[in-house]
């Protein structure tokens, strides 16, 4: 087989230094497109009982952090305020989480191609054990905050499975693979998380905190799994003759500094944004948004230009139509509005079952569509199909609230649902296009803009709904009220306290003078109808994104005829069930240390 590679005198996609002196390495390092077709065997290997386990254990480590601490937890958000004497700052359980987690996606991910992904995820699924443990144990709103941000940043460090599942199975099944961890996900906690994690609040001893003990079984069985099946290259960069302390050195510290000190700032100013002590124009919001964007700017300026080792490779941006493209999609297609609180009902129960085909549909685009992904093949063509559902399906939202709710709860699911197909089919597109040197990188920048996306169409859409509530709400409760023969001096009492009642929290209406069964019912049916003007603005103002992310997607390069039965690497012994040692990369793919040594320039292999 032929294993020449060509010099080069530009540094470019694929490189490795000719300087640098490494075992065997396989042609995925380099260059994934040709080792795809020249090692593509007659038919696709038997993953080992091993492989397989660990391949479980990566899906199950999800639950903890998503399943379970952030959707069952966030489906009783009030509820769990309310037992902790704090029904305000909860709602930093949801931002903590997202914060944390958009700070450790990228991070882990290109930590984890320098000292391999096996201890970097174990560290994640520590971080979820602890979070989950103190959050179960919370005694105040503070405590549970914390233990939720270490649940995100545990959970970011978790997503680098994404590239260990990948590179581990027939490229024509990383799909699949990464389908079993929509199926952990989302069976059943996701699929129902509001009905699941309400009737363990209203019918059981420990109430919410079970969220958290299941959350922390999942963890525990997941890392154990982790343990004993998880073997990966414990050198990703095959860079065997360093010590552990000169990888250490030789880390983009500057980079790690300003992207984590950046990305941090930026994404709590947005979360601050909008809120009732944080308004848009305020120093608190526009100071730490463009402080933020500032830094991340001069951390991408420093790698691009002056880093030895960047944190951030301008060669893997330079590949413009074989991954950057993904980030602009994962990025605009996060944008989702949702609002069935504030349209149709605050009982968790009806709230649940309203959820019930978005969670369903979610299961059938991200575990089952996805897994058969391999063998549709047509990427750019499956990731347009789901954008266009999402986008149609969102805009059609403006068109039936707050009239039907039974049409709200089905076109939602089409509009929430493509997402996961959208996000695993990029995932899938950058490990066949990405060289195996930046692979987990490339996993952590998409799981990056995907939660950067999130956070910025909350503040934008929030700017929305602000536009239209804080000019109507108001006037619109008072009129109800008054036309049923409320006092107007109570006003003062009666808008908050319609507020409160509307998300769920209870006896909301107890301390109002005057505000009978027939006062509350108007005053609750105007915040709703207010809200659904607010919302039919929203929805019509999601339009632009849908197509700017399906133009976007126009733009990839279909990578489907690498979905061959190459498989990238092999796990370097069989964990518990090891027999016979430690494992060789397979197909005969390899790059020997005499062949990277040829020249003195930078080598290049593939094109850009």
């Amino acid at each position: 087989m032929d294993t020449h590679l060509e010099a080069s005198k530009t540094p470019m996609e694929g490189q490795v230094n000719a300087h640098q002196h490494v075992e065997d390495v396989p042609l995925d390092f380099l260059d994934p497109h040709r080792a795809a077709l020249e090692g593509n065997p007659e038919h696709s290997e038997i993953p080992s009982l091993s492989t397989l386990l660990a391949v479980a254990s990566l899906a199950l480590a999800y639950i903890c952090p998503i399943s379970c601490g952030f959707s069952l937890a966030t489906g009783i958000l009030i509820p769990i305020g309310t037992a902790l004497g704090d029904t305000t700052n909860i709602t930093w359980l949801v931002g903590g989480w997202s914060i944390a987690s958009s700070v450790s996606f990228s991070m882990a991910g290109g930590l984890s191609d320098v000292f391999g992904r096996r201890w970097t995820i174990i560290s994640g699924q520590i971080f979820c054990i602890i979070g989950s443990i103190i959050a179960a144990t919370a005694k105040n709103v503070s405590t549970i905050i914390v233990a939720s941000t270490l649940l995100g940043f545990g959970c970011g460090i978790i997503f680098v499975s994404y590239a260990g599942i990948s590179e581990l199975l027939p490229n024509k099944w990383r799909a699949t693979g990464l389908a079993l961890t929509e199926l952990a996900i989302n069976v059943p906690f996701n699929i129902a998380n509001v009905i699941i994690a309400t009737e363990l609040n209203l019918h059981t001893a420990l109430a919410w905190r079970w969220c958290y003990w299941i959350g922390l079984m999942f963890a525990v069985v997941s890392t154990v799994g982790t343990l004993l099946f998880y073997f990966p290259p414990s050198r990703p960069q095959f860079d065997h003759e360093k010590t552990r302390w000169e990888e250490v050195k030789q880390l983009d510290m500057i980079g790690l500094v300003l992207y984590t000190g950046g990305l941090t700032t930026f994404l709590i100013g947005l979360t601050w944004a909008g809120q009732t002590n944080h308004p848009w124009r305020s120093a608190s919001v526009i100071a730490p948004i463009v402080i933020g964007f500032c830094v991340l700017a001069a951390c991408f300026a420093y790698d691009f230009t002056l880093a030895q080792r960047p944190l951030f490779p301008l060669e893997v941006f330079r590949k413009v139509r074989d991954f950057t493209v993904l980030l602009g999609i994962v990025f605009v297609a996060a944008l989702l509005p949702q609002g069935s609180l504030y349209i149709f009902t605050s009982d968790p129960i009806q709230i649940g079952l309203i959820a019930l085909p978005n969670g369903i549909v979610q299961f059938i685009f991200g575990a089952v569509a996805t897994a058969f992904m391999g063998k549709i093949k047509h990427l750019k063509v499956q990731i347009l199909f789901g954008l266009a559902i999402q986008a149609i399906f969102t805009a059609c939202l403006a068109a039936i609230i707050p009239q039907s709710k039974t049409a709200w709860s089905a076109l939602q699911a089409f509009a929430v649902g493509p997402f996961a197909l959208v996000v695993l089919a990029c995932y899938i597109i950058a490990g066949l296009n990405v060289p195996l040197r930046y692979l987990g990188l490339a996993s952590g920048l998409i799981g990056t803009f995907r939660s950067m996306g999130g956070s910025v169409g909350n503040a934008i859409f929030n700017a929305v709904l602000q536009g239209v509530t804080s000019k109507d709400l108001g006037p619109a409760i008072a009129s109800a009220a008054v036309g049923q023969g409320f006092d107007a001096t109570e006003l003062g009492l009666l808008i908050p306290a319609t507020i409160n009642a509307v998300v769920g929290v209870p006896e909301a209406f107890a301390g109002v003078p005057g505000a009978t069964q027939a006062v509350q019912t108007a005053a609750v049916l105007a915040f709703r109808q207010v809200y659904a003007r607010a919302f039919r603005m929203v929805f019509f103002s999601t339009i632009p994104f849908g197509v700017m992310a399906i133009v976007l997607a126009c733009f990839i390069r279909d990578p489907s005829i690498y979905l061959t039965n190459h498989t990238a690497i092999h796990m370097e012994r069989d964990g518990a069930f090891n027999k016979g040692g430690v494992q060789g990369h397979h197909d005969g793919q390899m790059v020997g240390k005499a062949e990277a040594e040829a020249d003195n320039k930078f080598v290049h292999t593939g094109k850009s």
